[in-house]
Parts: structure tokens; C-alpha cells; sequence
């Protein structure tokens, strides 16, 4: 991990913390449960029949597909009409009669309603930054129907229009746009924002340099290996708590 003494955060200037949604704040099914057997869960709550096995092999084609050029898409894509792209030819390669734009959005919206848990140190980190003075709030590649979920797991916290989901705005990260729109929704120009999330790219890099926020942290709960950017104010943690580090 990089110690905040290594990172420039303008510390004086954040009045604001804004947050990713999966596996940042909470995760659905298990922590460390394979994306193949959460899709599987999906698909099967949805009358698609598949196993964690069979749903794993299909990913690998489609991965396969992709790197040759056979098919034209992302494996872990942000963006809602990607996502529901994969799950159409996911559909396709199941075997599935269905693999229409209306039953893959099924899938999409219905993603939120798998089985989410907060992660531990969420609600300890919460109250600190609350008592800080800090204005919370979130900021997700999601579809609408994860609102009522976020609502009920951390509403004490963070108040509805304090919530930005991608498709409520048709905006999706890395765009500049939906960070834009997070900020002003909270009442609180970028460069005092600080933002928080699971993927170094797409969060704590975009916050950024798209999204012209004070800084970016990269939560990295699984401690895969991290090569500093050249940006000063990008850092690395491993755990929630640690964002108190660069507000102090």
C-alpha cells in the first residue's frame, strides 16, 4: 500500500466521499465467489438452466472469441448495453429459446436482487467519516432496480439523492459526465470530492482525470499487484477504513 506521506490528497479541500456499490461497499452471494457461479445464480433465478461449471466454460469461450476477434465485446464490460450484449450471447450459447433484448434486460435488473451483503468494515468507516463531517454518498455502473437495495442497506447513511446510478441518468463511469452529476447532486463541486472504489481504471484513475476530483482510491481487497500511476493523487488501499487515512 502507498502511505498517504507518498500521495498528494488535498486533505483541507474534501467535504465529500462518494463510493462504488459491488464489491467496494457490498458483494452478492460470497465474497469470493466466482463470477461464472454468480451468473449462474442469476440465469437460474430466472428460469435459464445452468451450473457454476457449464456457465464457466461458456465465459471462457466468449473470452476465447474475443481475444481472436470472433466476437466484438468486453468480458467484464460497464456499460448497460454491453452487459446485456453478453448476456444475449450467453443465452445463445445455453441453448436458450429466448435471447431477446427484453428478457437479457431481465437479467440485468435482476442482478441487483441477488443476495448482497455489506462488507464489514462499511458501516465502522461510515460513522467516522459521518462524524468528520464528510457528506457520503454513492456512485455505480447499476441498473435503477439496485436503488431500493442500496436504500436499505446503507440509507442511514447515505440519502437517496446522494445516489447516482448509471442508468437512472444514462451515463455510465468512466464518462466524465456521471461524476460530474454525482457532485453537483450532493451540492459539492468535484475538486472537494474524494471517490472510492474496487477498479483502478474505471474508479480511482477516472475520478480523476475525468472526473476532475481531488483524488481517487483504488480499494484493493484481493492485494493483486499495483504499479503506482503517474497522477500523485491516486493510492492504493486494502481495506474501507484506510480512507481515513487520507482525510486526517
Amino acid at each position: 500500500m502507498i502511505g498517504k506521506e507518498d500521495v498528494f490528497m488535498a486533505h483541507n479541500r474534501i467535504t465529500a466521499v462518494l463510493f462504488d456499490w459491488d464489491f467496494t461497499l457490498a458483494y452478492s452471494i460470497g465474497p469470493d465467489v466466482p463470477f461464472s457461479e454468480r451468473l449462474a445464480m442469476l440465469f437460474g433465478q430466472h428460469g435459464v438452466e445452468t451450473t457454476p461449471g457449464e456457465m464457466a466454460q461458456i465465459l471462457d469461450t466468449i473470452r476465447r472469441e474475443i481475444n481472436t476477434g470472433v466476437l466484438k465485446a468486453y468480458l467484464f464490460p460497464q456499460e448497460k448495453r454491453a452487459i446485456i450484449k453478453n448476456y444475449r450471447v450467453i443465452l445463445e450459447k445455453l441453448g436458450h429459446p429466448d435471447t431477446s433484448y427484453e428478457f437479457a434486460y431481465k437479467l440485468y435488473s435482476g442482478y441487483a436482487n441477488l443476495p448482497h451483503y455489506l462488507f464489514d468494515d462499511v458501516l465502522p468507516t461510515f460513522e467516522k467519516l459521518q462524524d468528520a463531517g464528510l457528506k457520503l454518498g454513492i456512485l455505480s455502473n447499476h441498473s435503477r432496480s439496485a436503488r431500493p437495495v442500496m436504500d436499505e442497506m446503507v440509507g442511514s447513511y447515505i440519502s437517496a439523492p446522494h445516489i447516482t446510478i448509471s442508468e437512472d441518468i444514462g451515463v455510465h463511469k468512466p464518462d466524465s459526465t456521471i461524476f460530474w452529476l454525482a457532485a453537483s447532486k450532493m451540492e459539492v463541486a468535484p475538486e472537494n470530492c474524494l471517490y472510492v472504489g474496487d477498479n483502478l481504471e474505471v474508479d480511482a484513475i477516472a475520478s480523476v482525470q475525468q472526473g476532475g476530483y481531488a483524488g481517487g482510491l483504488w480499494l484493493n481487497r484481493a492485494k493483486r499487484p499495483f504499479s503506482p500511476p503517474s497522477l500523485s493523487n491516486i493510492a492504493e488501499i486494502q481495506s474501507l477504513t484506510q480512507t481515513l487515512d487520507f482525510l486526517s
